[in-house]
This record gives structure tokens, sequence and C-alpha cells, in this order.
């Protein structure tokens, strides 16, 4: 009985087997001679494959040769199938011959709008939205407009700002969609902020910096003044003179190779006081954004850094303002909407203070019994900004910019002989600055495109005026009066019109491109003269004004870049810049091809690459290569040719922790037809001969940089290191044709911040910098010419003249500085007030800031030559109040 249910287990087993396996597991063999299709499906059908199909599916033209043997039907039949639209399925015990169904299109849909502030309804300038199920990203232009394409379905999207708190949304997208997303500032007058843990100091991509203002303005700061320029400084790759006087040089380029922009308009001279400070009043900046070397397409006209600085539209939905006051300066902001939810205004006014404290300490220094006389020094910046709702697809925005300083030098000395009285009297008035302006259209063409157009002006004048009045008194009658009257103006003004369009096409592109036309005017100088001689009742005048003619040239530029994604790895910009210039008759033409590309982007470690050429017709005419208001800037003309640069870099990101990270960059650089001023002095120098002063040689520079950030908890900061050579060569005529370092060619620079937040209340911050002395000239040799005097009288006249051995063969001592501050906060009903206190350059070390030579005399009353050490703010204490209301 039980071998009986044990044979019929077997064999119900059996059958089990035979009825389960697939038919797609038969193995069949056959040998196939140019035949159809259709016959080859007949001879598996009578080899015992169970097919079945219908004759219309099968395509005709279709013919086979093959050999298989043993071969699986499931492997023989995509063979058969191969570049045909047939399939199969199996049906029960049959094998079904299908035609593939046509695919299903996915539909895809745009997502566009605007990213604002929460608070204020100001546009959210390079805000990221990323899908995180696409993997797939874009962010928002200058105007806070964003347009991503991705497949339907549902979407969530990550966006996040700097100095803005992450949002997250989601959506079902079965259709176009416009948005206008709000934005919550970190930093709100209710919020303290008390932890990096949201918060970001500094946001650094490969060669790109963009600074939050709001936390890295409580880093240590002159006179606590937040400035956007000494922050910079902080940076690798940014050399500066001591205290930032003597211009800035970004990776070994020259003074006169950096492009500042204020609302996309050419700022021409971006610092007051020598490089103490810079234009940008940080109560107006809304975003700072520095690039060095490498640039996108749509940046151009300099050869080694753009910065790229906003300002603030106003807030769009109430009154607000803010003051600032210290020993430095006073600045008030106010802002408001315009009409509702139309549009916003925005006003804020800068004043320096400085002449306050030099007036009287002047004076009293001046005066004596026989001299008077005084120093006064100050600045001051407007910024003004309105904007408008046209439709929901149109806007207008007016951008205004005003700067000044004004230096005064007045001395009189008063000296009797017998009965006459002498009365000289010499007063220099100086005065320097900038006027912008931006007329700017918004227009959405579609939610893809994004359009704007934009009239530009700018002009930066210098101007002065000197007096050197001499009158002799006798009993109180004018027996002589000799005065000479000296005026000096100097100034570039720039009309400019351009468009830009940003098209989004789909996920993986992101096209820009536009067109500008510029016409500049450079007016190197007019001179006018006026003497004026009494002699009694007799008087002659002698009146002289030349150098008027200006030097007018036209500036064309296009680009065209895209932002593409390559695989799931590769991001990459490529783009091409097509420049010219008409001056003289004659026309230079220059194509700069820009090629940058990111390796595993948001992975622990990701590597960057960059090479791009760049093209600047502008030239700056500077005696003393340390860039001081009076420099001329000169158009590119046949003599002296545009300058072009070839900028290669490669870096690397590594995360060691989601709050600590580290950049390492090198780069090399090569730059071409840079010109070297030869001439003594700009006096003399009108719109044609200055070709005439200048040579026209190379330069090379190459470095590393380290760029080490911190954010955790409630301590940020970061920390840079830059490793640089810069050289210059020119012909037989400068430094006997031989290789020089350039003046800021600092070797090595190290510079480290910190901030510490105790509370909500307090905040400790200090900044620490160390770099090589920068290199400088100093005459070795001093011979005395004694020369006969024309005229009859037998007098002599000794001049000096002095030698100098090789160019910048010398380097100042090590420049190093500790600096500290305090940061308090509270809040009085709808006020916030803050406190700063601390102090600049804390163990009072002397910085050279240059060398000179000067004449004195020994202790035995003999002439001698000395060399001289100038410094500046040995010691300068922080003490800032501000006031917000809301």
């Amino acid at each position: 009985m039980k071998k009986f249910w044990l044979i019929l287990l077997f064999g119900a087993f059996a059958h089990f087997l035979v009825i389960a396996q697939s038919p797609l597991d038969k193995r069949i063999s056959l040998d196939v001679k140019d035949l159809p299709i259709r016959e080859v499906l007949y001879e598996m059908i009578d080899s015992g494959v169970p097919l079945s199909f219908s004759n219309n599916i099968l395509p005709p033209d279709k013919r086979l040769t093959f050999r298989v043997t043993d071969l699986k039907v499931s492997r023989l039949l995509p063979m058969l199938f191969a570049d045909t639209d047939l399939a199969y399925e199996v049906v029960g015990s049959q094998i079904v011959i299908i035609r593939k169904p046509a695919p299903v299109q996915k539909r895809m849909f745009t997502i566009s709008g605007f990213i604002t502030d929460a608070e204020t309804g100001e546009r959210n300038i390079n805000a990221t939205v990323y899908d995180v199920q696409r993997k797939a990203g874009t962010y928002s232009n200058e105007f806070g407009y964003f347009s991503i394409t991705l497949i339907e379905g549902p979407a969530f999207l990550q966006i996040s700002s700097l100095g803005y708190e992450n949002d997250t949304l989601e959506l079902l997208l079965d259709s176009n969609k416009k948005l206008e997303i709000k934005m919550r500032p970190l930093v709100l007058a209710e919020v303290v902020v008390k932890n990096f843990n949201d918060s970001t100091l500094l946001q650094s991509e490969f060669n790109t910096f963009e600074i939050n203002l709001d936390q890295s303005g409580k880093m240590p700061s002159l006179g606590g003044e937040t400035d956007v320029l000494r922050l910079a400084y902080t940076l690798p790759g940014i050399q500066t003179g001591a205290d930032g006087y003597g211009g800035m040089s970004v990776r070994g380029g020259d003074i006169d190779q950096n492009l500042f922009l204020l609302d996309g308009v050419t700022v021409y001279n971006a610092s007051h006081g020598l490089g103490i400070y810079s234009i940008y009043n940080t109560a107006a900046v809304r975003s700072a954004k520095i690039l060095k070397g490498d640039f996108p397409a749509q940046y151009g006209g300099r050869l080694s850094s753009i910065w790229d600085i906003q300002t603030k539209e106003g807030n769009l939905n109430k009154l607000q303002g803010e003051m600032e006051f210290g020993p430095t300066s006073l600045q008030t902001t106010v802002e408001g909407p315009l009409g509702k939810q139309k549009g916003s205004w925005f006003l804020s006014g800068r004043r320096a203070l400085f002449d306050f404290l030099s007036v009287p300490i002047t004076k009293k220094i001046r005066g004596t019994d026989n001299t008077e006389g005084y120093l006064k020094y100050f600045f001051f910046d407007l910024n003004a900004k309105f904007n408008y709702k046209i439709t929901k697809k149109d806007r207008v925005y007016l951008s205004f910019y005003r700067g000044k300083d004004d230096y005064v030098d007045k001395y009189d000395q008063y000296r009797w002989f017998q009965d006459t009285l002498s009365v000289l009297s010499n007063e220099e008035v100086v005065n320097w600055g900038n006027n912008v302006a931006a007329l700017r259209w918004n227009h959405l063409i579609s939610d893809k495109i994004f359009a704007n157009v934009t009239a530009t002006y700018s002009r930066y004048f210098y101007n002065s005026e000197e007096l050197i009045d001499l009158e002799l008194l006798s009993n109180d009658d004018q027996i002589l009066r000799d005065a000479l009257f000296l005026k000096y103006k100097s100034s570039v003004e720039d009309f400019g019109l351009k468009t830009d369009f940003d098209y989004s096409t789909f996920k993986k592109h992101r096209f820009r491109f536009g067109t500008s036309i510029t016409r500049h005017q450079f007016q190197p100088g007019v001179i006018s003269f006026e003497e004026l001689t009494i002699f009694n009742t007799e008087t002659r005048d002698t009146i002289g004004a030349y150098l008027k003619t200006p030097l007018v040239s036209s500036e064309f530029d296009a680009y065209v870049q895209d932002e593409l994604k390559i695989g799931s790895d590769i991001t990459a910009n490529i783009g091409l810049r097509v420049s010219a210039l008409l001056v003289n008759g004659h026309d230079f033409f220059s194509w700069q091809p820009r090629l940058i590309f990111r390796f595993w982007e948001h992975q622990r470690i990701s590597l960057s690459f960059a090479a791009t050429k760049n093209t600047q017709f502008v030239h700056l005419l500077s005696p003393t290569n340390i860039g001081l208001p009076k420099d001329l800037w000169v158009s590119a003309t046949e003599k002296a040719k545009p300058q072009q640069s070839w900028h290669f870099s490669a870096g690397t990101v590594y995360r060691f922790k989601p709050w600590l990270s580290l950049d390492v960059q090198g780069y090399y650089k090569t730059l071409k037809n840079i010109i070297y001023f030869q001439g003594s002095g700009l006096e003399n120098i009108n719109s044609t001969n200055w070709q005439n002063e200048i040579a026209v040689g190379e330069g090379w520079a190459y470095g590393t940089e380290l760029l080490l950030k911190m954010q955790r908890g409630k301590v940020g900061g970061w920390g840079g290191y830059t490793y640089a050579h810069s050289d210059r060569q020119f012909g037989e005529e400068v430094n006997n044709g031989k290789k020089y370092p350039l003046r800021l060619d600092r070797r090595h620079n190290f510079n480290l911040q910190f901030l510490y937040k105790f509370n909500a209340r307090w905040d400790f911050s200090a900044g620490y910098v160390f770099s090589t002395g920068s290199a400088y000239t100093l005459a070795t040799q001093q011979f005395d010419i004694v020369q006969q005097a024309t005229g009859s009288a037998p007098t002599e006249i000794k001049l000096s003249q002095k030698f100098v051995k090789a160019l910048n063969d010398r380097r100042l001592p090590n420049y190093h500085r500790l600096d500290f501050t305090f940061n308090h906060y509270f809040k009085v009903r709808n006020v916030q007030h803050t406190i700063k206190f601390g102090v600049y350059n804390a163990y009072l070390r002397k910085n050279p800031v240059y060398y000179t030579l000067r004449e004195s005399f020994d202790k035995d009353g003999v002439e001698v030559t000395q060399v001289v050490q100038v410094s500046l703010l040995p010691f300068f204490p922080t003490l800032r109040y501000i006031m917000e209301f809301k």
C-alpha cells in the first residue's frame, strides 16, 4: 500500500514539472539560410515550439541566416526580433508573438517663478531649486527668477539660499506651475541666530566666493564698519598692500585687471581713502559675488577678477530703516513699499567723519605765530533704487549711486621784512568720485525665457585745484601780488546698452546669452593756468588751457553659454564670448572660449578644472602703480593693444564632515600686451602722447590656494593660505629687459578668521593675518647736478638725480596683524540694537606701507639722505552702534 502511494505521488510530481515547464525553456537546433522570418517561425513550430502569431504583423523584408544548436527559445527569439517592433508574451503554454506597444510619451512641464525674501519681498539671487527624485536643479538669476522643466509626476523640491532657512515643497507636476517661493531669513529682528547649524558665513565654489554679509559682517573690521573689499582681503588668491593701501592683485594680476560692478554697471574706482574703504556701503548691498580668473561667458572686460555687487531693492511690505554710527562714519538707510505690492524704494547714505578730527588737530599743529592752516578729508556715498511692477510679466528698476572724496590742504605763512609784510598762501583742493546709474526692464517672454534690457551710465572724475598767492604789504598798502592758479581735470565716461536672456530648456541644459554696446570717452587731462601779477597799478594776466581732446572708443560684446549636466557626475559651463573695439579708425576682435568642468560636485570629494581666455580693452596709466585716484584710464590702441590672458586652474574639495571642508586650488596665468608707464607724472599727458610714455610687455602668474572652512554649533570661521608667484617682463627700456616681480607679489599669505557665539546677546570674533612683504624699488644712488640759472643773477640751482639698480628688487618686512571684536545685541520694543567694540592691530605692529628717501641734517649739521619707513594705522579702536527699526 505504501508503495502505491509513493508511486502515485512521484507520478503526480513528474506530471506537475512537465506542465510547469515554460515553453521558453525548450531547446532547439536550427540551420537557416536566407529565409523570411515567417518561414523560420514555421520551422520552430515543426520542431515543437508552441508559437502563435499573425502573418500581418511580420516584417515582409526581414530575412535571416544563422545556425544554432541546443539553444533555449528564450535566447533565440530576441535574436529573431532584433531591429523589429516584435515582442512576445507567454500565455499558458503558448508563446504569443505581438507588436511592441507604442511607448507612452511622458509629458514635460515647467516649474517657474520668483524666489523672494518673506520679510521684505526682495528677490533672492542664486537661490538653488533642486528636485530630489529626478536629481535635477537650477538657481535663480540676478532678479530672483528661476525655471526648470521636468518629467510629469510627483516632485519634491528643496530650496536653499545663502542667509535663509532651507525650504521644501511637494507638488504634483501635471501642468506648468508658476510659483512665488518666500524664504525666511535666518537673521530677523525678532530672532538672533545663536549658532551656525543653518547659517553660512561664506559660500565658496570653484574660483567663486559669495559672502553672507549678515554673518561675515560680525568679523573684525576697521572701525567696526563691515566692508566687502576688506572682507575679501581675508580670502586666498586676493592680495593687497599694507592695510589695504596700494591697490589689489587677484591671482597675480595688475591693479587695473579687476572689474567692479554695481548693479551690473562698471565702477572705475571702487575705493575711498586710497584703499582703506570701498565705495560699497554694506547697508545697501544685497549680494556680493567674487569671481577669480575663470569667468563664465556672461562676464568679461577684465583679466583677473569680477566683483558683482547687487544693491537692495527695498522692502515691499512695510517701512523700515537703519542707522549706524562710529568714529569713522555715519550711515542712514530708509526703505519701503510703492503702492500695494507694486514696487518698493530704497535710500541709503554714508558720510565719513575724519574731518571732524583732522581739522581741529591740524589747526592746532599748524597754528603758530607765523603760520596757520589745516587738513580736511572726508567721503560720502549715496545709493538709491526704485522698482515697479508694470504687469505680471514686466518690472522696471532704476538705480543710482554717487560717491565722492574731498581733500583740502590749506597753509598760510606770514613773514615781516622790516616794514614789509609777506603773506604766502597755499591752498590745494582735490576731489574724485563716481556717478553710476542703471535703468532695467525685466520681461518674462515665456515660462522658460527671461529677458533683461539695461541702459547704463558710469562716470569717474578727478579734479584738483591749487592756488599759490604771494602778497607784499607795506603800511596796509599792497605793493605786489603774484598768484598762480593751477587746475587739473580728468575723467572717463561710459554710456551702454545691453540685453541678457536666460533660457531653461530642460533639466540638463540652461542657456544664457546676450549682447552689449558701450561708448567710452576718456579724458586724460585738462590743465588750465591762470597767472595774475599786480605791481603798483600795472596788471598782467596769463590764462592757458590745453589737453582738452578726449579719446573715444566703442566696445561691442556678445556671449552664449550652456550650463549643462553630463551624466550623473559631471556638470559643465561651456561658453564663448566675442568682443570688438573700434578706436581711432582701428578695430580689434577677440574670441574668448570659456570651459569650466566640475566632477562629483555633491559628493565627499569633488574635482574641478577650467580653461578660459579673457580680453581687456582698457589700460591704466599709473606712475606709482599703487592705484592712486589721479591715475588715468585709457583705451587700448594700435600701439597699446588690448590686454589678453589665458587662465588655467584645477581644484578639489574634500568634505571631512558636513561642517568641515578643505578647498585646494592651483592656477597658471599668462598675460599679454600689458603696459608699463615710464613717465614721471600725468600733468602733460593728453589723448595721444601717452602712447610715447609706455612700454608693452608680458607677464606670468601661478600659485596654490587653500581654504579651510568650519561651521559647527557656536563656532565658525575660515583659514586661508596662498602661495603665489607673479612676474613681468618688458623690452630693454624697462629693467634692462629682465624679468622682475610684481609689486604685490607676496609669496606667502595666511589669514585666519574666527567667530564664537556665546549666546543670543553676545559673540566674539578675531582675525589674524600674516603675509610676505610686498616688493618695492628704492634708488641706490643719488647725484647732485649744479646748473647755472637763467637770467643775469649768478644763482646756481642744485638738482638731484636718483638711479635705480633694478625694479622691485627689495621686499618690505613681513606684514602681520591681530584684530578682535565683541558684538552685543539687545532689543527695546521694535528696535534692534547692536554695539561693536574691539581693536584693530591689537599688538601695535608698525607695518610699513612703503620706504622713501628723505633729506635731513645729522648732529654736525651735515645734510644726509636717510631711508624712512612710512606706516599707517598702528592702532585703531573699534566702536560702532547700529539701530534697526521695522
